[in-house]
């Protein structure tokens, strides 16, 4: 069953899916079981805001998914799942996606 879903993310009880992880078209999907934390940071110009994909160059651990709207946006959401690089990602409503996770993780 589906608890959030927009264009970049989709949470279910399952876990967690990002769309278009690399570039458009491919998927990442995350365990509900292997996420350990979730943060929520301002995103500046050097922390990920204009970063189309990939590593920012302020968050170093931080691989940002294929996101055109992020210029337009200032929060992002990033998972960790006890590997160096974490999935990160800018949903369209950040404390939703939140809420999402806090019921699905242990």
């Amino acid at each position: 069953m589906t608890i959030y879903q927009d264009d970049t993310v989709t949470v279910s009880e399952d876990g967690l899916t990002l769309h278009n992880y690399r570039w458009k078209g491919d998927r990442r999907v995350i365990p509900a079981g292997s996420i350990d934390a979730v943060e929520r940071f301002g995103m500046g110009p050097w922390s990920g805001r204009y970063r189309l994909v990939g590593i920012g160059f302020g968050r170093p651990r931080s691989w940002f998914a294929f996101g055109k709207s992020r210029t337009n946006r200032t929060t992002a959401v990033s998972v960790d799942t006890g590997a160096i690089i974490k999935p990160t990602f800018v949903p369209d409503d950040v404390a939703a996606v939140e809420e999402a996770l806090r019921r699905i993780t242990p």
